[in-house]
Parts: C-alpha cells; sequence; structure tokens
C-alpha cells in the first residue's frame, strides 16, 4: 500500500472521519473461541488439584472423576474453538487477503471486498484538500502505482490488530513492503473499517492512512 500512498502528493482529511474506536471482544469470547489455551489449562490445573486433595484424603473415586471432568471441559473447549471462527479472527483474515490483493493489483479479487461507498483517506506531502477517493479512484490508483513503476517484489503484515462492534469492525494495520526497483523495505501504518453487508459479507468501507515514517503527516 505504502509505494501507492507515497505517490499521491496530497493530503486527504476526511471531514468526518469514521470513530477511532468500535470496542472489543468480550473475554469469553475471546478465551473461549480466539485463545482457548489460557482456559485450558486453568481447567487441567483445577483438575490436578482437585485430584491431589482428593486422593491425599483417600477419595480415590472423587480424585479421578474430577481430573476426568477437567479433560472433558478442556477437550470441550477446545472443540468450540476449532468450530467457531469469531468476527475478529474472520475480519483479521480478510485484512490480510485485502493485503495480498493490493500487492498483487488483483482488481477482481479486491473489488469484490470494497464497498460500493468505500472511501480512501490519505495524509501525504505538505498540500491540504478535503478531497477524497471513492471505490474508482481508488482500484484506478491501485492499478496505476503498484501495476506499473511501484509493483511490489515483497510485502508482509506486521501487526494486524482488530477491534469489533456489531456490524463494524475496524483493523489498525502496519505493512512492511519492498518494490522490484527499490530494494529498501518501506512501513506505513493504515486504519482499515469494515462492514458486514445485508448478504453477510464483510466489506471495506473507509481506508486511513495514519502513519508512514519519512513524509509528513500532520
Amino acid at each position: 500500500m505504502s509505494p501507492f500512498a507515497a505517490q499521491t502528493p496530497a493530503i486527504l482529511v476526511p471531514p468526518h472521519a469514521p470513530p477511532r474506536f468500535l470496542g472489543v471482544a468480550s473475554l469469553f469470547e475471546r478465551f473461549l473461541f480466539e485463545n482457548p489455551w489460557p482456559l485450558i489449562g486453568a481447567l487441567v490445573l483445577a483438575g490436578a488439584i482437585g485430584f491431589t486433595l482428593l486422593n491425599r484424603k483417600g477419595r480415590i473415586t472423587p480424585a479421578l472423576a474430577s481430573i476426568a471432568a477437567a479433560l472433558v471441559l478442556s477437550a470441550g473447549v477446545w472443540l468450540a474453538a476449532r468450530l467457531v471462527t469469531t468476527d475478529r479472527e474472520r475480519v483479521r483474515g480478510l485484512t490480510v487477503a485485502l493485503v495480498d490483493a493490493t500487492a498483487k493489483v488483483d482488481e477482481s479479487t479486491l473489488g469484490s471486498m470494497l464497498a460500493d461507498d468505500l472511501t480512501l483517506y490519505l495524509k501525504v506531502g505538505a498540500i491540504t484538500t478535503d478531497n477524497s477517493m471513492d471505490r474508482t479512484a481508488t482500484l484506478q490508483q491501485v492499478r496505476r502505482s503498484l501495476g506499473g513503476l511501484y509493483k511490489l517484489k515483497n510485502w508482509r503484515v506486521i501487526s494486524n490488530d482488530i477491534t469489533t462492534s456489531g456490524t463494524q469492525a475496524s483493523s489498525r494495520l502496519s505493512v512492511s513492503v519492498t518494490t522490484e526497483a527499490y530494494a529498501i523495505p518501506h512501513r506505513s501504518t493504515w486504519r482499515v473499517d469494515w462492514r458486514r453487508e445485508p448478504d453477510g459479507r464483510w466489506r471495506v468501507f473507509a481506508i486511513e492512512l495514519l502513519e508512514m515514517p519519512g513524509l509528513s503527516t500532520p
């Protein structure tokens, strides 16, 4: 994304930028579905402690029952995590796919991920304007920049932090890219706002450049 932005000589500032924070996933959702291992560890530990205490008192049947219950619950938590994909996980994967489609100039895939009312906000250079890019202009800019002189050699997502709230989600995304013409990696940070459409698909409705080291971003 960054060479594309680096060649845009204007600061495109949203007059009404999307809200910065959309909320966080509940602790229940995070520890049950996204990262179940702390909960699994706690259950196994509780079962082991129960087994030890009961076994010391000579209550072998309840001791075995406690460790068996802990193992069954742990297996249930693990299975739930495998079967359920949360909105955060889904949007995190989609954001990586968005970067890949942009870097490869895969207009078909990229276009299917952008909402009709997409707005791209950039803050680059020393000229200020109230203009922004719509969906058509964004696709054209990707084609001209990343499909031409600034074609990318490689790219990688450094960080991808997701917040969700109902039918909206936001990713704070850091990307490192290297063009075929220049061997120096270039890093930039973006905000990508997603919305779950009536057809159930998540699409991007706003993209904002947040940081690009070496360039003026008032």
